[in-house]
């Protein structure tokens, strides 16, 4: 892996760490939502880089939450890898195939986060009745993924509006340059 593209990596999953932790300090109106802003790296590494990339950045960006929140090792933090990885896939995957815009993508990786999500919880307390909240979390999700998209629609274009060229285009053809 080239320098060039571990600093990314790590600049986005670090991103995305630091607002999952300044999320948490933001109450949700709502019991067992959460704002998910934090997704907005995913989201950004989906549209721009390749598969590797986006898996790196979600599962470094959910580890490092769960080391900076204390919630390492906890089910958690299981739940929350369990949760991004899939959405990650599901985004990665119905982004490229051009089935939805980037709002349904966004939409359709917060349904696979959350149901990834309530298979993990309801598996570690051994009780199917923990996926009762799965409507509720389904519902809570949609606001967040759609705030989401846009962000990352505007990101993305300011991106390249200032440097003028695809990023992801850039970084693929520089990777052996920094080797």
């Amino acid at each position: 892996m080239s320098s060039r593209k571990l600093a990314l990596i790590s600049s986005l999953a670090s991103l995305g760490s630091v607002i999952y932790f300044l999320e948490t300090f933001i109450p949700f109106p709502l019991p067992f939502g959460r704002w998910g802003l934090s997704n907005l790296v995913v989201l950004i590494a989906v549209v721009l880089y390749d598969w590797q990339t986006v898996f790196a950045v979600s599962l470094l960006k959910s580890v490092v939450s769960a080391l900076i929140t204390g919630q390492l090792f906890s089910i958690v933090s299981l739940m929350s890898i369990a949760g991004s990885i899939t959405a990650a896939a599901c985004e990665y995957i119905t982004f490229r195939t051009s089935i939805f815009g980037l709002t349904g993508v966004s939409v359709l990786g917060s349904v696979a986060n959350n149901v990834a999500q309530s298979i993990v919880g309801a598996v570690s307390i051994k009780s199917w009745s923990f996926l009762l909240v799965l409507p509720h979390m389904l519902i809570l999700g949609v606001p967040g993924a759609v705030l989401n998209a846009y962000l990352t629609e505007r990101v993305v274009k300011r991106a390249k509006n200032s440097f003028g060229l695809n990023v992801a285009q850039k970084v693929t053809n520089n990777e052996n340059d920094s080797r």
